[in-house]
């Protein structure tokens, strides 16, 4: 069977090939794709409200909180008062949740040369930056509002 031409089928396709190899790598860490993706977030911030968490994940906030809870149990990720507004709650890594997510990231890392083992590394320049053109801010907002950017 040879590819499709269909873009959009592509890139569904793309991404659940790399969700399924990245799941399979994050098995034995008792972590999947999105709690591996919200770990990375928090490993990255200071702190950063459940509703930032689903804008930037662009996952429904029920999720974010069940992606969350899970974290907190496991010691991986808290919840604090928000600096700047009572009303939130700020989610922060832990440092057992950094220990576990460089742990997490190797194994990420590695399966992602998996994935696009047949690319080298100029393609997979171009490939991040395409990839980043198409999820920046702008083009998300765009997209979401039904219209070019």
């Amino acid at each position: 069977m040879t590819a499709p031409e269909n873009i959009g089928l592509l890139l569904s396709l793309a991404s659940g090939q790399g969700v399924a190899t990245a799941n399979a790598a994050l098995a034995p860490l008792d972590l999947n794709s999105r709690s591996y993706s919200l770990l990375e977030l928090l490993a990255t911030t200071d702190g950063v409200s459940q509703r930032e968490l689903a804008d930037a994940l662009r996952l429904d906030p029920s999720q974010i909180v069940a992606l969350v809870d899970g974290l907190e149990r496991r010691t991986l990720a808290e919840r604090r008062p928000h600096p700047s507004d009572r009303r939130q709650k700020s989610v922060v890594i832990t440092g057992p949740g950094r220990d576990l997510y460089a742990q997490a990231r190797e194994r990420v890392e590695g399966s992602i040369d998996q994935l696009l083992g047949d690319l080298d590394d100029a393609e997979r320049q171009t490939l991040r930056r395409l990839l980043q053109r198409i999820v920046s801010p702008a083009s998300a907002e765009a997209a979401r509002l039904g219209r070019a950017s």
